[in-house]
């Protein structure tokens, strides 16, 4: 018996929680914007030199990828990924004030993350939540 003959496993097909996973599933995949292969890091935005951040550096990344693959490394720690940045092409050591406003948020694995604007960068970078 098909789909459209069977009501039953049509109304299960379009309950709500298939419909909200499916947005959510939407939702993820758009946040994954990676930058193009080969593209280098945003000019004039500062790297770190593999030392790690002071209290007023942020850790910022050019693709939200690059920021999970960077904290598990880290094993979820800030200091940690403060001092591993150096060593993620995609990623750098910003100072607080030139983080701007929210541009983009996701939830991966119930953690948030933000893309932030930043000053010297043509599209926002992804911060530690």
């Amino acid at each position: 018996m098909g789909i459209a003959r069977n009501p039953a496993l049509r109304a299960r097909l379009a309950s709500p929680a298939i419909t909200a996973v499916a947005a959510g599933l939407a939702l993820a995949a758009s946040a994954w914007a990676v930058p193009a292969w080969g593209q280098e890091p945003v000019p004039g935005a500062p790297r770190a030199d593999g030392r790690a951040g002071g209290a007023g550096d942020v850790v910022a990344c050019d693709s939200l990828i690059a920021l999970r693959q960077l904290m598990a490394r880290a094993g979820e720690d800030r200091g940690a990924a403060a001092a591993l940045v150096a060593q993620e092409p995609l990623c750098r050591a910003l100072p607080r004030a030139e983080i701007g406003a929210v541009a983009h948020r996701a939830m991966v694995g119930g953690a948030p993350y933000e893309c932030l604007a930043v000053q010297a960068a043509p599209a926002c970078l992804w911060v530690l939540p």
